[in-house]
């Protein structure tokens, strides 16, 4: 159990991935010195693009930024409210528990993955959904061309809105891709993302209303 506080960083170290210019990105929690115990590294599954190749040929160790802290601390007090946990000022984390793990994940993926457009992957809405009114950190659905699948909102921009999926999809139906992976990125629109009931029963919430 690791008590969050203002004197344990939480750094990200990018290591060259493919000399195409991906860097795999872990999770570095450092261990005080005179402890003489190694740094704790909790691996990801997200591949950073470096845009300078230099960069993506040696090892590169950055702090987590306002944002990567702003959307961990999120998702885990939304874990806590989930299992009627109270939230508290001082967090306390559990880097060995699988929840926190994946939220690792979700904020490496927000933060290095490429973005990948929904052009073809998305059925229309056509308004048959009632609209989801999200903010950065929320759970959503997206209706796929294989169905609907459970996202999480990183980032909102006017109409777009970027999300990580939290399972594959199987886009053998589409010329585009052959496959997105759980935890990549997908820009979509503010109408497409829709209530994470849908991904959760795999079909329209009964509360669901239609216009």
């Amino acid at each position: 159990m690791i008590e969050l506080t203002a004197d344990i960083p939480f750094l990200w170290r990018l290591s060259a991935e493919s000399s195409e210019g991906y860097c795999s990105v872990a999770m570095v929690v450092p261990c005080p010195p005179e402890t003489e115990v190694k740094d704790l590294t909790i691996e990801t599954s997200v591949l950073s693009l470096s845009s300078d190749s230099s960069r993506s040929e040696k090892e590169e160790t950055l702090e987590w930024n306002q944002e990567d802290i702003s959307l961990f601390l999120k998702l885990v007090n939304q874990k806590q409210l989930a299992n009627n946990q109270l939230i508290s000022e001082t967090v306390r984390i559990d880097l060995s528990d699988p929840a926190i793990i994946e939220i690792i994940h979700i904020v490496a993926a927000a933060g290095f993955g490429v973005a990948f457009t929904s052009y073809g992957l998305l059925k229309e809405s056509n308004s048959l959904y009632p609209a989801h009114s999200c903010e950065v950190g929320a759970l959503a659905s997206l209706n796929t061309i294989v169905g609907f699948k459970p996202c999480i909102v990183v980032d909102i921009e006017d109409d777009d809105v970027v999300c990580v999926l939290l399972e594959d999809i199987d886009v053998c139906a589409s010329d585009e891709y052959d496959r997105l992976a759980r935890h990549d990125l997908l820009l979509a629109k503010r109408s497409d993302v829709l209530h994470p009931e849908f991904a959760e029963s795999k079909a329209k919430p009964e509360s669901a209303v239609l216009h």
